[in-house]
């Protein structure tokens, strides 16, 4: 298949997190990352930081390439970075590294709790949820 049939192409893609010891720290670092954002770079920042937070890694360099008429299922336990990754590729949170490229409009149409109603089967909550972002069949 040539690289034109591609709709969504992951490569690399990595989401860490900090996690913080003290509220206080992160608000500490916000502000000098503010403050100081045309001085010094964020990775110099982590560094004088480094002891006030953890890193917790949701993704670490996740790869694959969705192509024309494929599927894809995501499976893994908690916690496992199935939602991070979902997120990622529809442009509601950024990564802190990789590449994604898409071709065509991603909506999200399935989230736990977003309209979906256990009355109607799986595609119908797809269509109805599809129609109100204004989707055709």
């Amino acid at each position: 298949m040539s690289s034109e049939d591609a709709l969504i192409d992951v490569q690399g893609v990595s989401k860490v997190y900090k996690v913080w010891n003290r509220p206080a720290s992160r608000l500490n670092y916000l502000l000098l990352k503010h403050l100081l954002r045309n001085l010094i770079k964020e990775a110099t920042l982590d560094k004088i930081y480094r002891k006030r937070f953890t890193e917790f890694h949701a993704l670490k360099e996740t790869t694959f390439t969705l192509r024309r008429g494929e599927s894809i299922g995501i499976i893994g336990r908690n916690g496992a970075g199935k939602s991070t990754l979902l997120q990622i590729i529809t442009g509601s949170l950024r990564s802190s590294g990789g590449t994604i490229e898409k071709r065509g409009k991603i909506a999200p149409l399935l989230e736990l709790g977003s309209g979906f109603d256990p009355e109607f089967t799986g595609l119908e909550n797809i269509r109805i949820n599809a129609a109100l972002l204004g989707l055709t069949k």
